[in-house]
């Protein structure tokens, strides 16, 4: 994990948000910031379905409820998963394999 990535993490939850492809949010992305503290960052990817949001981690803990409310509620959203902070993998020696 790059320094810079971590220290995303340690500032934001990020979320994943997939989206029916009929729904008017593909067309109006930013309809998907349904509360104060939501930030959209973009797609994920290439898929053109799901959009990838933000909230500071330190207001997380007291708007968990009402974000992920407000997201699921949304006509159109299929899905809305917290998105885990990535591991480094352990790098197997030579004479493990």
């Amino acid at each position: 994990m790059t320094t810079t990535l971590a220290q995303e993490h340690a500032d934001k939850i990020f979320i994943a948000v997939t989206i029916s492809p009929t729904s008017a949010l593909n067309s109006d992305p930013d309809g998907l910031v349904v509360h104060p503290l939501i930030t959209r960052l973009g797609r994920v990817g290439e898929l053109q379905d799901v959009q990838l949001l933000g909230v500071p981690r330190d207001s997380w803990a007291h708007s968990q409820d009402d974000v992920m409310r407000s997201l699921s509620q949304l006509q159109g959203v299929l899905r809305v998963d917290v998105q885990d902070v990535p591991r480094l993998r352990t790098k197997r020696g030579g004479d493990e394999l």
